[in-house]
């Protein structure tokens, strides 16, 4: 008898793809700075580029996986004119142990090398299958040239279809995870079940008020303990990780929806509009409005 539920990891594991695209982008194609509500991973199939990530330049080629964590600012660079497309699979997924992000659970580098060619010709084999998939039940629903499209039902067989993509997906994602294995840690990060039931709390309830005396009490901890116990922990703040949260909605929320900016900021927590874009405007550095033009049903990775 083998009862998987009684393992909490995987319990607690959530996995989903969000898109998965073939790029093929000119040298001198610069992308602005972006960040996504998810995690992004980069197969590079050809070319050479120069990324900054957190102000960080790196070059990333032909054989490399980029892994980008959530809500990490990045800018492509544009290349010399003479130089070949940059030509890469992306995909954006959700990847998470409770509300926790498994790639920086892991520590995921930011760049890994692939010696191992036929192991990296072989997730990007499973990488176009996921794509065709994809492709084809975007087709099914007629919406391949309607990125806006917000698509609410579906039926019987795009159920199914849709079932099979998800399948493709975690055998994908089993496979990218097995080739990183030499650059992760036995185990992941040790996270107190406390910040971790905490974490989870904030995510579920982002739309209420969540003070800082609200969060110690459903800890039952006080104010200065729980402040110390979450930076030792996560590195941050209670109400900086509250915040990368909020923000984290709000972005989901202005690119998978038509809520109005009114209540896309209510849903994420914030208390007023004003306040909303005033957050905004100061992590992307662009208005929300401007974001959801740029980004709306549109990924680029």
């Amino acid at each position: 008898m083998a009862v998987l539920s009684r393992i909490r990891f995987v319990e607690d594991l959530f996995v989903r793809m969000a898109w998965v695209i073939e790029n093929v982008v000119d040298a001198e194609t610069e992308f602005p700075r972006a960040s996504y509500p998810k995690t992004i991973i980069w197969l590079v199939l050809d070319g050479t580029r120069t990324i900054e990530v957190n102000g960080n330049l790196r070059e990333v080629r032909a054989g490399d996986i980029v892994v980008i964590p959530p809500q990490t600012p990045r800018i492509v660079l544009a290349s010399d004119a003479s130089a070949s497309p940059f030509h890469y699979y992306t995909v954006g997924c959700d990847i998470k142990i409770g509300s926790l992000n498994f790639v920086e659970l892991y520590n995921l580098p930011l760049i890994a090398r692939i010696e191992d060619t036929s192991a990296f010709q072989e997730l990007t084999r499973l990488t176009a299958k996921l794509l065709e998939q994809s492709l084809d039940v975007i087709k099914s629903l007629h919406a391949l040239d309607q990125p806006q499209l917000i698509i609410s039902k579906v039926n019987t067989d795009e159920t199914v279809a849709l079932l099979a993509v998800n399948a493709s997906f975690n055998v994908w994602v089993a496979r990218f995870f097995d080739m990183m294995r030499g650059y992760m840690p036995d185990k992941a990060q040790e996270i107190d079940p406390r910040i971790s039931r905490l974490c989870n709390y904030m995510q579920m309830n982002l739309e209420k008020k969540l003070a800082l005396p609200d969060l110690a009490a459903y800890l039952f901890i006080s104010e200065s303990h729980l402040r110390l116990l979450f930076r030792k922990t996560m590195g941050i703040s209670p109400s900086e990780y509250l915040r990368q949260l909020r923000l984290q909605r709000a972005k989901d929320l202005l690119v998978n929806t038509t809520y109005s900016l009114s209540e896309i900021a209510e849903l994420s927590g914030f208390q007023t509009l004003n306040h909303f874009s005033r957050m905004f405007k100061s992590n992307e550095s662009i208005p929300a409005t401007e974001y959801r033009k740029r980004y709306y049903g549109i990924a680029q990775g």
